[in-house]
């Protein structure tokens, strides 16, 4: 009633605001044109009189999308819909004028009257809980608009929170008074009553298991010095629950707890007395418990089954005749039943279970009653939630369309896909009914998160190389979903102004010609001063032999004992410029295994290394051609993937399968002529999820890398040519965490491996992880894994590089930051060698990175 209410008052002011058009551009009353002028004329724009407190920005953001849009009577009462939904405002009084200019387009304007704002808030009666505490609780602050809503959640929320706290008989309510400024005083009035705390916890009626081992399940805790003991009526539920489960998880399918007795066997000082809302009550809880019979499993039968034979269905059951009950496993086993035709489409049929009990040989089995019914079909998809996205953006990546087959399995890749697109963060399915008994609705509700990413000021400049200044400026703007489109549009400056600048920008196109067929491009010059080592002083060496050395060693022994690294004195100073333009494509199938992807590319671009060849000769061959003039440095590249993770970017599950190949050189005038491999494998497990508060789960996820990088020469040619800052390394900071003094160890075959133990402490933010890694270089062309040229193993243990620690990780994708604590060792002669590391005592290192996801 209330509804049709206002939808009466509505329609009449609608009705109302549109007769009495304002404004100096009326026509006169006896004008040609007729009251409904404005029917079917485009909407120039929508403005606001009376706002005084509520950003312009925010209602603009709310009324931009109608702009340009034809009038009618359902946008306009779409557009009022959604104002009145705001709840900011007492009062709407719409009108309507011509745009002066043309006489052919509308302006819609509202005068509203705000409602008041919240001035100060107060909390009287709480003693439990601090003023503070119970700011953080509620999702309103001062400034805000009036609006009862909230406050009614607010209210909800304090009672919630007291209640965990253990104070079951909590009372909150709420007051407003106007003050003199015509703001809102609102008053929280808590009424806390007393506190219960559990003070015991006991067990009457089992035989078979430990009273320790039955408290140990239970989510209540008897008072100590780490737990203030508070009763919750709903976790007594919950563990009522828990214990039965504990039973017939081991046999004792018809186990129950009775009852809970509540004995107060203790009364704080202040409730003796008979004060409200100071004391307290100490509780003894007893669990009464029947256990009955322990149960074996004597297997399950099917009745009604045609689709699938009963041969197919048993083999579904895990469970085996003869052993104990296990109800959660064999719960799961009969829902693998369900679960094979719900996968098939088959979700309306109907299917029982019947549990027949042996008291005289204690076992049980199951009769399984399936009533088949036809196939579900989608009728329709529909997106609910999406302001900025274009709903074909995210059809496109549900696998299934209208007239399909319902599939659960494709339902969980949809929100996959949702999900790795970064533009939402939440996507909720559902399934509603059709018009016909084998269609129905498939219903996708999301939440949209900010895509557009804006950064100004000092940042870590995330490279590797330990003569680079690592703090820079930097302006960047991104917008992955770009005007909703799906697409990718980007501009980066980032400069030292010591020692190296970059620019870019960059644009991807992720579904060209309506296929999951992606095209980007990018334009990108950098300037960099760099240190390379030199060859000045006899003995010369052309730079490639194994056996040379650069200036400041004796010999080569005596380079690779000092980590290949010189001092600053016997390095060459050198600026190098690079701009180029990269063009790429990728296609994507989905199959059973995961997303399979294709993808390729090339780049085209010169380059300069500017010093003074009088004064220096690079030990490197590659710096010493065609020094101080621009050549070209080119480049084409493929790769393979298949993808399996449910999130790329911070998986929990699933595994990750990639190959990239790239040859660099491709003109005969171009300084550098090689092929490079890389190869990696990851694979990621969840140990456990376990609830600990309603939005937070005590998680843990194992993760598996193997990576395998390897340079070698192109067809055709001879030995790779490559300048030495392009060959492979461990550069401490991205591979073999700690290991900064190996970045100048370059070669031709890097191994990394890692092996994670995560913990996420605020989902989608931030985690804390565990780590081993293992990385090692080859730094011999051509013999990698095999003899070298004197018949010695080339890559043994002994070329591994050590470390372990942990850090904190952020899972932000715009804030992929890693900051760590690493120990390093490596293996000498077959025993270990520690490292000393920068941090005295503990002698760790402080590596800090950018988590890299693909």
């Amino acid at each position: 009633m209330k509804f049709r209410v206002f939808v009466f008052l509505l329609f009449i002011t609608s009705i109302l605001g549109f007769s009495q058009e304002m404004g100096p551009e009326l026509p006169p009353a006896d004008s040609q044109i007729t009251d409904e002028w404005y029917q079917g004329k485009p909407i120039r724009d929508i403005v606001f009189s009376g706002l005084k407190n509520i950003s312009q920005s925010e209602i603009d953001a709310l009324m931009n999308p109608y702009k340009g849009r034809a009038f009618n009577d359902s946008t306009f009462l779409e557009i009022q819909g959604k104002l009145y939904a705001l709840e900011y405002f007492e009062r709407i009084e719409p009108s309507t004028h011509r745009y002066s200019s043309t006489g052919n387009e509308v302006i819609i304007r509202f005068t509203v009257v705000e409602r008041p704002v919240i001035g100060r808030i107060n909390f009287t009666g709480n003693s439990g809980l601090r003023r503070n505490e119970l700011l953080e609780l509620i999702n309103i602050k001062t400034g805000d608009i009036h609006n009862q809503a909230k406050i009614r959640v607010a209210v909800e929320a304090i009672k919630t929170k007291y209640i965990e706290k253990g104070y079951p008989n909590v009372a909150v309510a709420s007051t407003e008074s106007v003050s003199r400024n015509s703001s809102i005083t609102l008053v929280f009035q808590i009424t806390e009553n007393e506190k219960i705390s559990i003070s015991k916890i006991e067990f009457i009626g089992n035989t078979r298991f430990k009273t320790s081992t039955l408290r140990g399940q239970l989510s209540l805790k008897a008072k100590s010095l780490l737990n203030d003991g508070a009763f919750q009526e709903a976790k007594l539920i919950a563990d009522r629950e828990a214990i039965t489960k504990y039973y017939r998880d081991r046999g004792y399918i018809d186990a129950v707890v009775k009852d809970v007795t509540r004995t107060i066997i203790d009364v704080d000082n202040d409730t003796k007395a008979g004060k409200s809302g100071k004391g307290g009550a100490n509780l003894l809880l007893t669990f009464m418990i029947d256990e009955g019979s322990e149960f074996r499993f004597a297997g399950v039968t099917f009745e009604g089954n045609i689709i699938f034979t009963s041969d197919q269905l048993s083999k579904l059951i895990i469970s085996r005749k003869g052993e104990i009950v296990n109800m959660t496993r064999l719960e799961t086993d009969l829902q693998r039943v369900a679960d094979l035709y719900f996968e098939n489409g088959y979700i309306f049929n109907s299917i029982t279970r019947t549990p027949d009990k042996n008291y005289q040989t204690n076992e049980v089995s199951y009769h399984i009653r399936i009533v088949e019914r036809s196939r579900a079909y989608i009728e329709n998809i529909i997106i609910i939630g999406n302001n900025k996205t274009k709903s074909n953006v995210i059809r496109r990546e549900i696998p299934m369309e209208p007239g399909d087959v319902f599939s659960k399995v494709k339902i969980m890749d949809a929100m996959r896909n949702l999900y790795n697109l970064q533009y939402f963060s939440m996507v909720i399915p559902d399934t509603l009914p059709g018009s016909s008994e084998n269609l129905m609705e498939l219903v996708f509700t999301v939440e949209e998160q900010p895509t557009t990413d804006v950064q100004l000021g000092i940042t870590f400049s995330g490279s590797a190389d330990p003569d680079t200044f690592p703090i820079s400026g930097l302006i960047k703007w991104n917008d992955r979903n770009l005007a909703g489109t799906g697409n990718e549009l980007g501009a980066e400056l980032n400069s030292s102004v010591i020692d190296s600048t970059t620019f870019s920008l960059s644009y991807l196109h992720r579904w060209a010609f309506g296929l999951p067929l992606s095209l980007g491009s990018d334009l990108s010059g950098s300037y960099s001063r760099k240190f390379a080592t030199m060859d000045n002083q006899p003995p010369f060496f052309n730079g490639n032999e194994p056996y040379a050395f650069p200036d400041g060693f004796s010999s080569f022994n005596e380079y690779e004992k000092n980590y290949k690294n010189p001092t600053r004195d016997y390095m060459m100073s050198y600026e190098q410029w690079y701009i180029s333009l990269g063009l790429s494509t990728g296609y994507r199938w989905t199959t059973f295994l995961g997303i399979f992807g294709i993808s390729g590319g090339t780049r085209f671009g010169i380059i300069q290394n500017i010093y003074d060849a009088e004064l220096y000769r690079p030990f490197d061959p590659a710096l010493r051609e065609n020094n101080n003039t621009w050549t070209p440095k080119n480049s084409f590249w493929f790769s393979l993937s298949l993808d399996q993770r449910d999130i790329f970017y911070d998986p929990s599950s699933g595994y990750y399968l990639y190959n990239r190949m790239g040859f660099y050189g491709i003109l005969d005038q171009e300084r550098e002529h090689y092929v490079r491999n890389d190869s990696k494998a990851e694979y990621f497990l969840t140990l456990f999820n376990l609830p600990v508060t309603e939005k937070w789960n005590f998680k843990s996820v194992l993760g598996f890398h193997v990576g395998l990088s390897t340079i070698f020469q192109q067809p055709g040619r001879e030995d790779p040519i490559i300048e030495e800052a392009n060959k492979l390394a461990v550069d401490g900071m991205f591979i073999g965490r700690g290991w900064s003094s190996e970045y100048r160890n370059k070669g031709y075959l890097l191994l990394d491996s890692w092996v994670e133990l995560r913990f996420p402490l605020v989902n989608g933010v931030l985690a804390f992880d565990l780590f081993f890694d293992s990385a090692g270089v080859e730094t011999e062309q051509g013999y990698y894994f095999k003899n070298n040229s004197k018949g010695e193993s080339n890559f043994t243990i002994e070329n591994l590089r050590f470390s372990y620690g942990g850090g904190f990780r952020f899972t932000l994708p715009q804030f992929p930051i890693r900051l760590s604590l690493a120990k390093r060792f490596k293996i000498v002669d077959k025993e270990i060698e520690w490292q000393k590391g920068a941090i005295p005592g503990i002698d760790m290192d402080i590596v800090m990175s950018f988590v890299l996801s693909y």
